[in-house]
């Protein structure tokens, strides 16, 4: 693999984003998108475009050679002020390549010197000890544990996370 870049999500990224989405959804249950597979590539293309100069949201995508191998977000939360959800993922043929370390560093530094939000929260399924062990490397602390459902039915433990630098 080429080098890994990573840049804004663009309007015009609409239906490579969609499609990475509708593909990693069916590669883990952490990945909980309900409905993308009835997003129009139109749709998507005005979400982007209505996120591309804010100041309290973000899209990251990793590419290497054209193509979309990991994607961070951070939306802020309306029930929450000042909190930025964090959203992180890797295609599985790319998992364990450093490329979610690099999304989140890079998401980090932008909350720390060009965001209004005053902290980044995120759920990460308890059993999943790797993506945990990331985040606390990276400076995010637990805060809570919480049950979240699952699509088929039933739910999982989860823990939330928080990051606060400023």
């Amino acid at each position: 693999m080429t080098e890994v870049s990573l840049r804004l999500a663009e309007r015009e990224d609409a239906a490579t984003l969609l499609a990475f989405l509708n593909r990693v959804t069916k590669q883990s249950e952490a990945i909980l998108l309900p409905g993308i597979d009835k997003v129009t590539t139109a749709e998507e293309a005005v979400r982007l475009a209505a996120v591309a100069n804010r100041n309290d949201c973000l899209i990251l995508l990793a590419v290497a050679d054209d193509q979309l191998l990991g994607l961070l977000t951070i939306m802020h939360q309306q029930d929450h002020p000042g909190a930025g959800e964090v959203g992180l993922v890797v295609d599985q043929p790319y998992w364990g390549q450093g490329i979610g370390r690099l999304l989140l560093e890079e998401g980090q530094y932008w909350y720390e010197h060009y965001s209004s939000l005053d902290r980044l929260v995120l759920t990460v399924y308890e059993e999943n000890a790797r993506a945990r062990h990331l985040y606390r490397a990276l400076g995010f602390t637990e805060s809570g544990h919480l049950q979240e459902p699952l699509p088929a039915g039933g739910s999982k433990t989860a823990v939330a996370m928080t990051y606060q630098a400023k």
